[in-house]
């Protein structure tokens, strides 16, 4: 297969490893990205009601206290609390969603990044079962279920099948534990 040649029209003819550069990106949703915007916009919207208000008032203070708690929001959306929802794996790179006021961490990785799928035990009492995809210094938010588990091992098949190796593996231990 790796021999196999394609005719084209404008160029002639295609090898198998130019082929595999022309494959289309394919976005993986392991949160809804809207609903993260929908968060981030709701926060924005009452930190800049509040700080309207506190110009109109000339109240100096507040303003200051304002800025200092749209920092924090900044802060927040940019950390490592915050876990991206959406990547796009595509032969340019693997981009990495976290929301619009994530300005600081939408970042592409190189395509031949190692993964990851853990497990991780959640809840008041640790029973139940959360799942998150681990990049180098990224993680996603934790999702459960099987169907949400499912899209975690095929955003990893994804990127195995573009490297054409495996890169990564899914762990089945829990991180908590």
């Amino acid at each position: 297969m790796k021999d196999a040649k394609i005719s084209c029209k404008n160029s002639g003819t295609l090898d198998y490893a130019e082929l595999r550069i022309v494959e289309m990106a394919e976005t993986f949703f392991i949160r809804s990205v809207m609903v993260q915007n929908v968060i981030m916009g709701i926060i924005v919207a009452i930190i800049v009601a509040i700080l309207i208000r506190c110009i109109r008032r000339q109240k100096i203070i507040h303003v200051i206290l304002v800025v200092v708690w749209g920092l924090i929001a900044l802060w927040f959306f940019n950390g490592p609390l915050w876990g991206f929802s959406a990547v796009t794996v595509s032969p340019k790179g693997l981009e990495i969603h976290y929301g619009f006021l994530s300005v600081f961490r939408n970042t592409t990785l190189p395509v031949d990044t190692h993964w990851k799928v853990n497990s991780y035990k959640g809840g008041i009492r640790k029973l139940k079962n959360l799942y998150f995809f681990q990049l180098p210094d990224h993680r996603s938010l934790k999702i459960r279920g099987a169907d949400k588990f499912e899209i975690l091992e095929a955003l990893g098949a994804a990127i195995d099948r573009i490297n054409g190796r495996p890169m990564g593996k899914v762990e089945e231990r829990p991180v908590n534990m």
